[in-house]
C-alpha cells in the first residue's frame, strides 16, 4: 500500500513539473520589453517604452527607423493574426490548416489578391516604398531574434513563418476590402430571387433610402438563365459581414468647444475577434509625431492624430463588385464574346500546397471585367455550362492600389489641403474620413476609387458581351463627396446616406439606416455634449431609435391575458438596450419572429440565405399592410396585425423554451453575450472555451453602441459578433488628451496579460489616455526596449 502512495505522489509531482516546465517554456513567448535587442536593419537605436497596458511608443533618429519599430512590435504581439491574415489574402490557408480552408483559398487564388498587391508595389514613390520594407525588415528581425518558441498557436499546427515581404502587408490591407467593401453576394441573390419573385417583390425586398424614390421595375429585370452558375459562385463566396458593417464618427469645431479647439469621435465596428483587430501605438521621429489604432500586418495609422490633424474613418459601402456573365464562343471555349468580337481568356495556374495532402492545382481564367470566378467554384464545378462564366471586376483588384501610401502621407499631413493630398492615393475600400484641425476647422472627405458605369448601377449582374454595364472610368477625385467647415460646426458620419439627390454620381443604393446618424445628431444638439465626457457618454449611448419606430406599430395588437404584462412593460420602455434589462430581450424576440412570418413564405428554402433584420422593407411592410403579411402557402389570406400578433405569440413561446417562464429573468445579457472569437480555436473543444473572450454586454444592431447579431443563427440568435472594437476621442486642445478603448488587449498571446485586460474597460464603457509629448509618455511609462543596430 505505502509502494502505491509512494508511486502516485512520484507521478503527481512529475506530473506538477512537467505542466510548471512546460508553462515556464511557454511563457518565453512572450516578448522582451525591457533591456536591449541588437538587430540588422536599423540606422539608429529606436527606443519602445510601453505603458502598464502594453501600448508602445515608438521613438527613433528616422522615419524608417520607427517604421521597423512598428513592424517588430507587431510581431512580438499579434505574430499569428498577421500570419493568418497574410495567408489568407495569399489563398495559402490551407499549408497551415489542410482541407478545412481549400475553398477559401481557391476563391482567394481566383480573385489573385497577391497578384494585385505585388503589381501595385511598383506604383509606390520611393519614399513610401522604403517605410513598406522598413516594416516588414521589423517583423523579419524579430522572427530572427526571438529565442523561445513563438505563440502557441504556431506549435499547435506545427508552423513556422516565412520572412515577411512588403507585398503581405499591401494584401493584408487589400483584406480589409473584404471585409468592408464587398456586396456581390447580395448581387447575386437577387438575380436568384428573380426567379422566383416579381420585379415588385424584389424592388420591395431591398427598398430603396428613405425618402428617395423607388426603384423603377423596368430596371429590375434579372439576365435569363444562370442558375448553376449563379449557384456555383454563391457557394465559392466566403462569409461576409452584410447589414453589419458599419462605424461612427462625428466632430465639432472650435466654436462649440470651451478650448475653441475641436473635438472628433470614431468608433469603426468590425467583427469581434480575439485578439482585438485593433492595436495601438505612437510613432515618434523628426517631422513625425503620431499615435492612434493600427491593424497588426499594416504598417500606418489609420485612426490617429499628429500634433495639427486628427482623423477617423467609417465605411461609405460604395457599390464597387460588379459580375458580368460572360459567354464563350461557340465550339471554342478558349475565347468569349466582346461588344467588338471576341477575346481569349487570360489564364494563369495557381497550385495550392494543403497540408496532410496532395498540392491542388486550378486553372483561373480571366476577361476584360476581371477574374472569372466561377472558376473556384469546387462544390459546383461539375453543374456549370462551359459555355457561359461569371467575371467579378472590384476596385480592390486594382494591380495600382496605393493605399498604404496614403497613410503614411496622412501621418505627416498638417493642413487640410495636405490631407487631400495624401487621400488622393487611398484606393479602397472607400470611407468618410472627418477630420479636425488645431486651427479650429473641421473637414470630410469620403475618399477611395468608385467606379463610372456605362449604363445602370450593378444591382443585378450585367451582360459582358454587351457593353452595357461596363466601368468606363471612375469618380474623379475633386468630385469625391466632401465639406469643408460645416456652416452647423458638425459632421456626423454612420453608415447613412452621404450626398444629396443632385449628387452627379452613383455610389450606392445600400446605405445603412439612418438610425444611429440621427441619435447622434440628436444628442449634439445639446451643448452640454460638446465635451470629453459628452463625446464618451454618446459613443456608449445605447438608446435605439429603431425600436421606438417598430413598438407602436407591434404594440398596436391587443394582447392576451399572458401577454398583457409583456406589452405594458414595451409601452413603458424607453427603447434602451441595457443588458440588465427585461424588455430588449424581449422586442428583439418578437421582432426576429415577425421577420419569419412576414417573408420566409415567399422565400421558401432561400429565406436562410437572406434572413436578416431588413427594418427598411419591414416598416414599410407593417405600414402599408401590402401582401408580404399573407401567408402564401395558406388559403386564408392574413392580416398584418394577425401575423404580427402570430409572431408576438411565437416569441413567447420561444422565450418560454429558452429562459423560463418567469419573465423577469428574461435579461437582455442573457442572450445578448459579446463573443471575440479566436480565429484557429473557437471552434475546437477546451481551446475555444480558453481562447474566447465571452461576456455579457449592452447594446444592439442600431444602437450607437452598436452591438450586431445574427438572427439567422438558430442557436445563439443574440450573440453579439460584431462591434466598436476600438473607440477613440481626439481633443485638439491638448496633445495628451487623447482617450482611446480596444476590445481586447494589446497581445494575441495567450499567456500575455495584455490578452484580454481591456475588456473589462471596453465592455463598461471606460478608455485610457494615449500621450504623445516625452514628458506625459515617460510619467505613463513602464517597461523600456531599446533596439539597437547590429552596425551603427
Amino acid at each position: 500500500m505505502n509502494k502505491i502512495v509512494l508511486v502516485l505522489t512520484v507521478f503527481g509531482l512529475l506530473t506538477v513539473f512537467v505542466a510548471s516546465a512546460t508553462t515556464f517554456w511557454l511563457r518565453t513567448s512572450l516578448p522582451i520589453t525591457d533591456g536591449l535587442i541588437t538587430l540588422d536593419g536599423l540606422t539608429a537605436p529606436v527606443t519602445v517604452t510601453r505603458d502598464v497596458y502594453g501600448i508602445p511608443h515608438i521613438k527613433g533618429e528616422s522615419q524608417t527607423d520607427v517604421y521597423f519599430g512598428l513592424g517588430f512590435v507587431h510581431a512580438q504581439d499579434r505574430m499569428w493574426q498577421m500570419e493568418t491574415a497574410r495567408r489568407a489574402g495569399a489563398g495559402r490557408l490551407s499549408e497551415i490548416f489542410g482541407k478545412t480552408t481549400l475553398n477559401a483559398d481557391k476563391y482567394l487564388r481566383g480573385l489573385g489578391f497577391y497578384h494585385a498587391a505585388k503589381a501595385s508595389l511598383h506604383h509606390y514613390e520611393k519614399a513610401s516604398r522604403a517605410l513598406i520594407e522598413a516594416y516588414a525588415t521589423g517583423i523579419n528581425a524579430y522572427l530572427e531574434s526571438h529565442k523561445g518558441p513563438l505563440p502557441l498557436e504556431f506549435l499547435v499546427f506545427r508552423h513556422q513563418p516565412e520572412r515577411w515581404t512588403a507585398a503581405d502587408s499591401v494584401v493584408s490591407a487589400k483584406m480589409m476590402s473584404q471585409k468592408l467593401g464587398a456586396n456581390a453576394d447580395a448581387e447575386l441573390m437577387r438575380h436568384q430571387l428573380a426567379q422566383q419573385l416579381t420585379p415588385s417583390q424584389l424592388s420591395e425586398l431591398w427598398p430603396s433610402y428613405p425618402g428617395n424614390p423607388p426603384r423603377p421595375l423596368e430596371e429590375v429585370k434579372a439576365l435569363p438563365g444562370a442558375p448553376a452558375l449563379i449557384e456555383a459562385v454563391l457557394a465559392a463566396l466566403p462569409p461576409t459581414a452584410t447589414g453589419k458593417v458599419g462605424s461612427n464618427n462625428w466632430v465639432v469645431d472650435g466654436r462649440h468647444t470651451q478650448t475653441g479647439k475641436p473635438l472628433l469621435a470614431n468608433d469603426p465596428h468590425l467583427g469581434l475577434s480575439a485578439p482585438s483587430p485593433w492595436y495601438i501605438a505612437h510613432l515618434s521621429a523628426p517631422n513625425l509625431n503620431v499615435a492612434g489604432a493600427t491593424l497588426p500586418g499594416i504598417p500606418i495609422i489609420i485612426v490617429g492624430r499628429n500634433e495639427a490633424l486628427a482623423w477617423g474613418i467609417t465605411n461609405t459601402g460604395p457599390d464597387v463588385q460588379d459580375f458580368f456573365v460572360e459567354k464563350t464562343v461557340e465550339n471554342d471555349p478558349t475565347r468569349y464574346m466582346t461588344p467588338h468580337g471576341t477575346a481569349a481568356f487570360h489564364k494563369r495556374t495557381e497550385t495550392i500546397r494543403v497540408k496532410d495532402s496532395p498540392n491542388v492545382s486550378m486553372e483561373i481564367r480571366e476577361t476584360r471585367h476581371g477574374p472569372v470566378i466561377s472558376d473556384a467554384s469546387a462544390p459546383h464545378a461539375n453543374a456549370i455550362s462551359n459555355d457561359e462564366a461569371l467575371a467579378l471586376a472590384w476596385t480592390a483588384l486594382s494591380h495600382n492600389d496605393t493605399t498604404l501610401q496614403a497613410g503614411f502621407r496622412l501621418a505627416n499631413a498638417q493642413s487640410w489641403p495636405e490631407m487631400q493630398v495624401a487621400l488622393r492615393d487611398f484606393i479602397a475600400p472607400q470611407q468618410n474620413f472627418v477630420a479636425a484641425h488645431i486651427d479650429g476647422g473641421i473637414n470630410f472627405i469620403a475618399a477611395g476609387r468608385v467606379p463610372i458605369r456605362r449604363n445602370g448601377d450593378g444591382w443585378l449582374p450585367s451582360a459582358g458581351w454587351t457593353g452595357d454595364g461596363d466601368w468606363i472610368g471612375t469618380i474623379p477625385f475633386d468630385e469625391l463627396p466632401r465639406q469643408h467647415n460645416a456652416d452647423d460646426g458638425m459632421i456626423v458620419t454612420a453608415n447613412q446616406k452621404i450626398v444629396a439627390e443632385d449628387y452627379p454620381h452613383f455610389i450606392t443604393h445600400e446605405w445603412s439606416m439612418p438610425y444611429r446618424a440621427q441619435r447622434i445628431k440628436a444628442l449634439l444638439a445639446d451643448p452640454s455634449n460638446h465635451t470629453i465626457a459628452g463625446f464618451k457618454m454618446m459613443q456608449t449611448d445605447v438608446q435605439s431609435i429603431m425600436a421606438r419606430d417598430f413598438l407602436p406599430l407591434m404594440l398596436a395588437v391587443t394582447p392576451d391575458v399572458k401577454a398583457r404584462e409583456i406589452h405594458n412593460r414595451l409601452t413603458r420602455w424607453d427603447g434602451s438596450m441595457d443588458k440588465v434589462s427585461i424588455e430588449p430581450l424581449i422586442f428583439h424576440t418578437w421582432y426576429r419572429e415577425l421577420t419569419r412570418f412576414l417573408y420566409a413564405d415567399e422565400l421558401g428554402d432561400k429565406f436562410g440565405t437572406v434572413w436578416d433584420r431588413r427594418p427598411n422593407f419591414m416598416y414599410r411592410t407593417l405600414t402599408g399592410e401590402n401582401e408580404w403579411c399573407d401567408n402564401v402557402t395558406t388559403a386564408p389570406i392574413e392580416s398584418c396585425r394577425e401575423q404580427i400578433l402570430a409572431a408576438q405569440n411565437a416569441a413567447l413561446l420561444w422565450l418560454n423554451e429558452r429562459y423560463g417562464d418567469n419573465s423577469k429573468s428574461w435579461k437582455w445579457g442573457a442572450a445578448h453575450r459579446a463573443r471575440h472569437r479566436h480565429q484557429a480555436f473557437s471552434k475546437i473543444p477546451v481551446l475555444g472555451n480558453l481562447f474566447d473572450i465571452v461576456h455579457s454586454h449592452s447594446g444592439g444592431p442600431f444602437t450607437v453602441m452598436q452591438a450586431n447579431t445574427t438572427i439567422a443563427n438558430i442557436e445563439t440568435p443574440f450573440e453579439e459578433n460584431h462591434g466598436a472594437a476600438l473607440r477613440m476621442i481626439f481633443d485638439l486642445a491638448d496633445l495628451d488628451g487623447t482617450h482611446v478603448m480596444i476590445s481586447t488587449g494589446q497581445s494575441g498571446n495567450i499567456f500575455s496579460r495584455h490578452y484580454n485586460d481591456l475588456v473589462d474597460h471596453w465592455s463598461n464603457g471606460k478608455w485610457i489616455l494615449l500621450p504623445m509629448t516625452t514628458e506625459a509618455v515617460e510619467v505613463a511609462a513602464k517597461n523600456h526596449l531599446v533596439l539597437m543596430p547590429s552596425n551603427p
